[in-house]
């Protein structure tokens, strides 16, 4: 008869000469033996990894915690697989029990901070890593450069989160992470010299950074000879990388330095260079999905949806991604009874995937938990005001979801001469939700496909839906203003002249343009690039584009 160590190697045997399924069996006898369940488990484990079985895998992760609750491995090996699963609630639980049983663990509470962080719960991240800190935490620059995040992120603490991030740059001063992020504030509180000066803090520890390169384009303005020497010094970086995320960002930002010069020519060169690298990338375009979108949304009926009754009335910002909805939520919140949000993404998170589900995403919307997480995140952008903003993009895709919580709410849809339009987003590197940016064509299916959804809501909401055009707010503030602060029922005190002196934060794709005075340079831009347009695009990627060019 075999002892139970000659069992277990028997069973490895068995794995090894590819009897699986028996190799398997044997190792399942020997859990319950003490003298070897944790090796017969823990070889189990790997099997089920090299399977792809990550629900047998999790079950084994469990019975390895029960038998070692003190080893940290197994913990942090399963919470890696909760978060795999985006199941961040029980990696968070599990390791709220493991500090429990092991109170000195400084790397048990950096990873809670690091689930609790994924998980969107920003004051048990920041006391987690400040206890990962205090327990003498191995890496404390990452630390400081993750507290910092979270500050940033979730808790709307910039100058705490600037706090931190220098704190990690006084513990190592020649990385390169904490300046990066330092930046990115800066750049979101519009404080550009100091932007500038940590890209620069980046660019002094390594000259081959691409995208610290890359973001400062945005920063400048080019004259012809700043953008031919901006120009030499990408393209050595280019040479240098064969990574295409980084190649789109470089070409982007050159397309910007040779549109500041007014060489137009080259810029477009340059942004076809940009957009055909991000193609390669993102996912694809696919008109089929959107049509299935807007059909889905124009067919729903809900009803009894709860309504909020408190001191909190959204503004909700939509329409087309660069149509000057950040331009709007800054004027208007320049005034003293608005306060602004900003993307809040907690709405398209948690209902963009139930919108071909009627049902089920009826029973979300009417959840305490759903309508108390949205009021969570208004509260904590609002400060002393009762009406804050809201100008995710796709909220135009839940108008009637936000009118039933919240009757009151007033939607402000922006629009903009689709050729500028086109262009301006065309010009930005997006991400893989606004894929439709890196083709005319596309970005003009999708203008047509949520004017459906617009038309749609007008006739539900006529008196609660105020359209502002761009190029109308330019040009004639007053006009537009005056009209839209009487529709918000706040008086108008001259914001158009003001907003731009706002000390606040701005994390979207406007964010320096926002910080100037109202200008018209930006209506009409297509004629800047009419010409090379036509020359480059072949007539399928032109057609629908042509339709709106001329």
């Amino acid at each position: 008869m075999k002892s139970v160590k000659e069992s277990l190697l028997f069973a490895i045997q068995q794995l090894n000469s590819g009897k699986i399924v028996a190799g398997k069996a044997t190792l399942e006898g020997l859990c319950d033996n003490p003298e070897v369940n944790e090796q017969a488990l823990a070889v189990l484990f790997k099997v089920a990894m090299n399977e792809g079985d990550l629900l047998k895998s999790k079950e084994v992760c469990r019975r390895l915690i029960s038998i070692a609750p003190k080893k940290f491995d197994y913990v942090n090996t399963l919470c890696q697989l909760y978060a795999a699963s985006n199941e961040f609630s029980l990696a968070i639980d599990l390791l709220k029990k493991y500090t429990e049983i092991v109170p000195d663990s400084a790397m048990s509470y950096f990873q809670l901070g690091e689930m609790a962080k994924k998980d969107g719960k920003g004051i048990l991240a920041s006391t987690s890593f400040l206890a990962a800190i205090e327990l003498g935490y191995h890496d404390i620059y990452t630390a400081y450069v993750e507290l910092a995040s979270v500050y940033s992120e979730l808790l709307i603490d910039y100058e705490t989160a600037t706090n931190y991030l220098q704190q990690a740059i006084a513990v190592e001063p020649n990385k390169i992470n904490a300046y990066f992020n330092l930046a990115n504030i800066y750049e979101q509180l519009g404080d550009k010299q100091n932007c500038l000066k940590s890209f620069n803090q980046v660019l002094k520890i390594n000259p081959l950074y691409g995208l610290a390169h890359a973001r400062i384009a945005d920063i400048q303005t080019f004259n012809k000879k700043e953008a031919l020497e901006y120009e030499l010094k990408s393209l050595s970086i280019l040479e240098a990388t064969e990574d295409d995320v980084l190649k789109a960002d470089m070409y982007y930002a050159l397309g910007k330095a040779f549109d500041d010069s007014k060489d137009y020519e080259k810029s477009w060169s340059y942004y076809t260079k940009a957009n055909s690298f991000n193609r390669k990338y993102i996912p694809q375009y696919n008109r089929v999905v959107i049509e299935h979108q807007v059909s889905s949304t124009l067919a729903r009926e809900l009803s009894n949806v709860k309504s909020k009754t408190g001191d909190i009335v959204p503004i909700i910002i939509c329409g087309m991604f660069r149509s000057g909805s950040t331009l709007i939520e800054q004027i208007i919140c320049t005034s003293e009874v608005i306060s602004n949000g900003g993307e809040i993404d907690y709405l398209h998170k948690q209902l963009f995937n139930l919108i071909d589900k009627p049902k089920v995403l009826s029973s979300t919307v009417n959840s305490t938990l759903f309508q108390q997480g949205y009021e969570k995140e208004l509260k904590l952008r609002a400060g002393k005001s009762s009406l804050v903003t809201d100008k995710r993009p796709e909220n135009y895709l839940y108008i009637d979801i936000i009118k039933m919580m919240y009757p009151e709410a007033k939607v402000i849809w922006t629009q903009r001469d689709i050729r500028d339009n086109s262009l301006s987003a065309y010009f930005q590197h997006l991400g893989p939700s606004l894929n439709y940016a890196t083709a005319l064509n596309d970005t003009v299916h999708y203008h047509k496909a949520q004017q459906r959804v617009k038309a749609h809501w007008l006739k539900k909401y006529p008196n609660d839906i105020f359209t502002v055009n761009y190029d109308e707010l330019v040009s004639k503030p007053e006009g537009v203003l005056l009209p839209l602060f009487e529709f918000l029922g706040v008086k108008y005190q001259g914001e158009s002249g003001l907003f731009h002196q706002q000390k606040n934060i701005v994390s979207t794709a406007s964010v320096w343009q926002v910080r100037k005075p109202l200008y018209t340079s930006s209506s009409g831009r297509y004629k800047n690039f009419s010409r090379y347009i036509k020359e480059s695009l072949s007539i399928s990627d032109f057609e629908e584009f042509n339709d709106v060019l001329d």
